[in-house]
């Protein structure tokens, strides 16, 4: 097997994006439309709600509760975006034909939230301790996904299983890491939407990674 590689991990998510850009986009768009859609609906009963509280003590305890549910609503949207392009990546990796279909499954979604949940408790803590020890759970749990979909593990050992392999693998990740960072930081830059392109490319090279690094084949 050839040796990994930063850049053929890229080189992969790049190519395989090129062929499958079609239900990549269209699936991410439409769970861009409904996230869309369940905020605006979730704001105008917020708003709602808090127009008739006036400035009363009660609304800004309302409007605190409802931030909060806001902030957990926006992280279960971000997980479960996550998971549709990861489970589409790693098809991709196995040769299997993606469609709009793979990135909507939602096999092992409640695990997946969980275990999201779980790492985001621990980095808000680690963040609260000086920041550094946040990102540190955010840099060892990045394959959590890849473990609970592709080896159907629950929340917490696929978050073990993460750590374990990064461990493992911690030269080469850091790597692969902060490449991942100057692809996202670069796709931003071009008003957003170079994220469209930037984000599936990143995810789909995770995936090379994910199964080259355990010296599993991956799909040409």
């Amino acid at each position: 097997m050839k040796p990994y590689s930063v850049g053929d991990a890229f080189n992969y998510g790049w190519t395989k994006f090129q062929a499958n850009v079609g239900p990549i986009l269209l699936g991410l768009l439409g769970l861009m439309v409904v996230s869309s859609i369940v905020f605006f609906i979730w704001n105008l009963i917020t708003g709602a709600i808090l127009g008739g509280f006036s400035g009363s003590d009660a609304g800004l305890v309302f409007l605190l509760v409802s931030s909060a549910f806001s902030a957990l609503l926006g992280g279960v949207i971000q997980v479960f975006v996550q998971a549709a392009i990861t489970r589409g990546a790693l098809a991709i990796t196995y040769g299997r034909q993606i469609e709009i279909s793979t990135l909507l499954n939602t096999d092992q979604i409640p695990q997946i939230l969980l275990g999201g949940l779980i790492i985001g408790l621990a980095t808000a803590v680690g963040t609260l301790l000086c920041f550094i020890p946040g990102l540190i759970v955010g840099f060892f749990s990045q394959f959590f996904v890849h473990f609970a979909l592709d080896k159907q593990l629950p929340a917490v050992e696929a978050i073990k299983a993460s750590f374990a392999f990064v461990n493992q693998n911690l030269g080469t990740l850091i790597g692969f890491y902060l490449a991942t960072i100057v692809a996202a930081f670069v796709g931003a830059l071009l008003c957003g939407v170079g994220l469209l392109v930037a984000i599936p490319v990143i995810i789909i090279g995770q995936a090379y990674t994910y199964r080259v690094l355990q010296g599993e084949p991956v799909a040409p």
